[in-house]
């Protein structure tokens, strides 16, 4: 199993560069995140000062959570018809991966999707909604099924990328509520995964490291491969003992964990 981690990005330098009567001056900026680096490019000219701002909004992807709740009655049904089915909704957009709950929600699904912007979003969303075959063939059928829906709308936190693993296992999905927002615990945060990744030797890898911006606030969703499920509690006893976890503890105020199964149409397995 490839051991794929949450990277982070080293520096913190800053240069000035005078041109013809213009001052510019391009910072490095070391984060709480571990010393991410990231260019920023300012002069006197607010209006391209807010284009920067912008073009570098619009090149952050965003991430969906949706967490459907079904019928207990009805797990198996919507299971099936999602294997037969659900690649009516992935020939519009590809989901990150669509898993079951095993522990820590019963009968859930729970899926994550990526998105360029919410503009993209927006309009997968339009297609879906005039797709006559999706919405006859699917929605019409599953939305009997459904108890309850939820979504939050995720971004990586500043210093890390997805880490996709190729090999098969299980999955851990960690949702943390806590004080403040980024600025005051991200680099905790970091930490801490960086030093679970190394306490359990590779059984456990980071996927990816996200917070909340639309939905419940200051939440961080972390989602874990772990061999097996066995390593999921290797992974708990670890951080018990990790000081990172120690200096972390503080940062929440709440948190929740589920133990997720691949389905057959999910990416990740």
């Amino acid at each position: 199993m490839g051991v794929l981690r949450v990277v982070l990005l080293e520096g913190g330098r800053r240069r000035s560069v005078v041109g013809r009567g213009v001052m510019r001056r391009s910072t490095w900026i070391a984060s709480p995140a571990n010393n991410y680096r990231r260019n920023i490019s300012t002069n006197h000219s607010p209006s391209q000062q807010s284009a920067n701002s912008a073009s570098v909004h619009q090149k952050q992807p965003v991430y969906e959570l949706r967490t459907y709740t079904v019928y207990p009655d009805k797990v198996r049904d919507y299971l099936k018809l999602t294997a037969d089915l659900f690649h009516l909704r992935t020939a519009h957009s590809k989901p990150l991966g669509f898993w079951t709950t095993e522990i820590g929600g019963l009968n859930q699904v729970v899926h994550i999707w990526e998105y360029e912007s919410l503009k993209h979003r927006a309009g997968v969303r339009a297609r879906l909604a005039g797709d006559t075959e999706w919405l006859g063939q699917y929605v019409s059928k599953a939305v009997t099924m459904w108890q309850q829906q939820d979504n939050s709308l995720l971004t990586l936190l500043p210093g890390t990328q997805l880490n996709l693993p190729k090999s098969t296992g299980v999955y851990e999905l960690q949702t943390l509520h806590m004080h403040g927002g980024p600025g005051v615990w991200s680099r905790a945060l970091l930490e801490y995964v960086r030093g679970c990744e190394g306490a359990c030797g590779g059984s456990s890898v980071s996927v990816g490291a996200w917070g909340s911006v639309l939905g419940p606030l200051n939440m961080v969703a972390l989602l874990w491969q772990h061999k097996d499920q066995d390593g999921y509690l290797a992974l708990s006893e670890a951080s018990h003992t990790l000081k990172e976890g120690t200096a972390l503890v503080p940062h929440i105020t709440s948190g929740h964990s589920k133990l997720l199964l691949p389905h057959a149409v999910s990416p990740l397995q």
